[in-house]
């Protein structure tokens, strides 16, 4: 029989560091949206069009980013979650209630 040995203590520095990273690519999704705006357009049509094609694509982006942002920030709450409840698991194995439960 094999055991599956889990360090908590490390699951938890990497759920602080995946919440890190959502807040880190909520950032850049604030960038796209910049980097669309950052030449105004000409006066011929050509320019107009290609330059309400690049915000459109800066704002798909931004759009993107945000909500990858969103799920990535849930998927660390929930890996921290996860390290507290196993925590919480052996300390009560460890006390002898497993048994009871």
């Amino acid at each position: 029989m094999s055991f599956i040995m889990q360090e908590t203590a490390g699951v938890m520095g990497a759920s602080a560091a995946t919440g890190a990273l959502a807040g880190e690519m909520a950032g850049h999704g604030a960038q796209a949206g910049l980097a669309g705006s950052v030449v105004p357009p000409g006066l011929e049509e050509i320019s107009a069009a290609n330059a309400a094609r690049v915000a459109a694509y800066a704002a798909e982006a931004t759009a993107i980013l945000e909500a990858s942002s969103a799920v990535h920030g849930m998927y660390g709450a929930s890996t921290g979650t996860s390290a507290a409840i196993s925590t919480l698991t052996d300390a009560l194995n460890a006390a002898g209630l497993g048994n009871l439960l």
